[in-house]
């Protein structure tokens, strides 16, 4: 049933008490006037509650607020009694937190960085123990003497800090990864949450960066990179460590996880079906044990840990929507319970207590872009806490729909069509084309926030998963490899032929917009199709190819990454919007960020410059905050209203 019990009340209430402290409003949705359209500030606003996190005793919540136009972090008794509020330190962005014992908050910071050895910056992780009863926050990886950044052969090294295990019977105590040398070699300490005080667990080992535990906390795995190659290390009970990539079975499969018993672990690895699935395989044979699951469409995305223990708890995979199967028991038998109460959303448990049988339950769809409840096992009662969004008006969101597009060599790619709310059938609307980034990466039907904002001003949006895009199986995914600007320009170019020819899409009004690798698609998609696009809109793009590898080459990993973009047969400077400015003849908007930590923002500059030099019609915008991912409400507000600015100025939204 949903209730609200006193209890939820009193959290909620301070929940609100808490934002309005911090200077945000909270609207009614039964006072508030609806206007004609959204304002900018509620979408571009970061998420007034996310990420919320049980303490281990069940007694307080932890969550993401937004403070200041940044992250910060809000911890709470359920019963109201005491609240705190982390902001993020100085020049930094808080990423993740959590619970390590009902006192202690772990909270994940990081940086760019820039250091006289380096001409370049860096980007370092941190993390901090906040202490509730002493408001003592302390960086538990502070170095006892002054450091010197190194380089790993002729690679730049970022200092990242990185909890291998909770030691969750020891709460006072975690294991983490540290790199004092600044070499990109990691070593384990035993922390002490409270006191800063540590230990080494173990040493470094060459070229290892990430350690891994098994259920007994004993170090089992390395991972690391060498040679322009990743290889897998992993301690047997009989040989001790072994190279996992130099048995027959290593090269085919990638580590997930630990089983209960050490020999045995849990691996990725492609299924007769194409798709990647999930095996336990014995380490020391090869042998397949069992294949724990596979979808015939879509591939695994990651394991899921159990909210309490850590272990592998189940697997999650992406068809439209985020999905989890739990292999445990209990979790599966409260999902498919929830699931029953919540029937049109997808659902899963976001977190538990360990010393009450209470869970977080976060649920989103298309149009709901994300709601928190409180399920009490004991009461049977599923208690509504509050939306990620409280001042998006969930009835005004856009629906969106699958679409399968055949492209021009007979296949077939999936894309999402986000459509204006007062319209049931889009019919030769103004248009604006969203390939994502990554390229890497994937869409998906869930509420964004980016598309939603777009339909909200009118417009019909299509995101096509393009060849390269991960998620339906790795030839989907390798077909993408050395082609930017060529199979996988083809198939965006194709699925804006076919929203034409399905008389969705006025041709007249279409615009390409997108970042990263979405913003150089953009830009390449006017310079090969003129006729098509209207106007194109870059944001973080890469512009410049043969200058962005070059910058790559100075980081670990980025030799090996840059052997898979490009396009075969072609020269950099073929594919190089930078290097092709001249026929760019389409209105361009051009932004970036100053301080992405990815692409560097003189991408942006650069080819803006050298437009205007050609006497193009661009703009440039630089901004000021926010980095890669546009992490801050200022950066989206910019975002936001440039596009809108933009977009009426050459497609209009009439």
């Amino acid at each position: 049933m949903i209730s609200s019990s006193s209890l939820i009340r009193a959290w909620f209430a301070t929940a609100i008490t808490c934002l309005a402290a911090a200077g945000m409003s909270m609207v009614s949705p039964a006072l508030a006037e609806t206007p004609a359209e959204t304002p900018i500030e509620a979408f571009a606003t970061l998420p007034d509650f996310s990420g919320a996190k049980l303490s281990p005793g069940g007694g307080s919540v932890a969550y993401s607020v937004q403070y200041e136009g940044r992250k910060a972090v809000i911890f709470q008794n359920l019963d109201g009694s005491e609240r705190g509020l982390i902001p993020a330190p100085e020049d930094s962005e808080i990423s993740s937190f959590y619970w390590a014992n009902d006192r202690v908050l772990l909270v994940k910071v990081g940086a760019l960085m820039r250091r006289s050895e380096f001409r370049d910056q860096t980007f370092n992780t941190r993390i901090f123990s906040f202490d509730r009863e002493t408001n003592n926050f302390l960086w538990l990886g502070k170095p006892k003497r002054r450091l010197r950044a190194t380089r790993s052969g002729n690679e730049h090294v970022s200092l990242h800090e990185r909890i291998v295990d909770f030691l969750w019977e020891d709460p006072d105590n975690i294991l983490m990864a540290m790199d004092f040398d600044l070499n990109g070699e990691s070593e384990v300490f035993r922390v002490n949450v409270r006191s800063g005080s540590r230990r080494p667990v173990r040493r470094e080992r060459n070229n290892i960066h990430s350690w891994h535990t098994d259920h007994n906390s004993e170090i089992r795995l390395g991972i690391g990179f060498r040679s322009d190659e990743w290889f897998t290390i992993y301690k047997t009970e009989k040989d001790g460590w072994i190279n996992l990539d130099k048995t027959d079975w290593g090269k085919k499969y990638d580590f997930e996880g630990f089983s209960p018993d050490p020999q045995i672990i849990y691996v990725s690895g492609q299924t007769d079906s194409g798709t990647k699935g999930l095996f336990s395989i014995d380490v020391e044979t090869g042998e397949i044990i069992e294949k724990l699951f596979s979808h015939p469409e879509y591939d695994i995305s990651s394991v899921t840990e159990h909210p309490i223990t850590g272990h592998v708890s189940g697997v999650a995979y992406v068809d439209d929507h985020y999905r989890i199967t739990y292999f445990d028991k209990d979790l599966a038998l409260i999902k498919r319970s929830i699931n029953k109460a919540l029937p049109d959303t997808v659902n899963y448990i976001a977190g538990q207590a360990k010393e009450k049988r209470l869970y977080l339950i976060y649920s989103a769809s298309d149009t709901v872009p994300g709601a928190y409840y409180l399920f009490d096992r004991d009461q049977g009662q599923l208690h509504f806490i509050t939306s990620a969004y409280p001042n998006i008006d969930v009835t005004k969101s856009a629906v969106t729909r699958r679409v399968d597009i055949p492209v021009r060599d007979g296949s077939t790619i999936p894309a999402y069509l986000t459509i204006p709310h007062h319209t049931d059938t889009p019919r030769t609307m103004p248009t604006v084309v969203l390939p994502h980034g990554g390229p890497q990466a994937r869409d998906t039907a869930d509420w964004d926030y980016w598309a939603q904002f777009l339909a909200d001003r009118g417009y019909l949006v299509i995101k096509p998963n393009f060849r390269g895009s991960t998620g339906f199986g790795p030839a989907f995914q390798e077909a993408g490899e050395n082609q930017w600007g060529g199979l996988m320009q083809d198939d965006v170019t194709d699925a804006t032929h076919w929203i034409v020819e399905k008389g969705y899409a006025d041709p007249n009004r279409i615009c390409i917009v997108g970042a990263s690798y979405g913003g150089y698609a953009s830009l390449m998609g006017v310079i090969k199709e003129p006729d098509l696009y209207q106007c194109a809109i870059s944001v973080n793009g890469v512009t410049d190819i043969p200058s962005m590898k070059a910058n790559d080459r100075n980081f670990i990993g980025g030799k090996a990454w840059g052997k898979k973009w490009g396009l075969e047969g072609k020269r950099d400077e073929d594919i190089s919007p930078y290097d092709r400015a001249e026929e760019i003849n389409t209105p361009v908007l051009i932004m970036a960020s100053r301080d992405d930590r990815r692409v560097p923002y003189d991408q942006s500059a650069k080819l803006h410059d050298r437009l205007e030099k050609l006497g193009k019609e661009t703009r440039y915008v630089k901004i000021e905050s926010g980095d890669h991912y546009m992490v801050t409400a200022a950066s989206r507000a910019t975002l936001l209203s440039e596009t809108e600015k933009f977009l009426k100025a050459h497609i209009g939204n009439d």
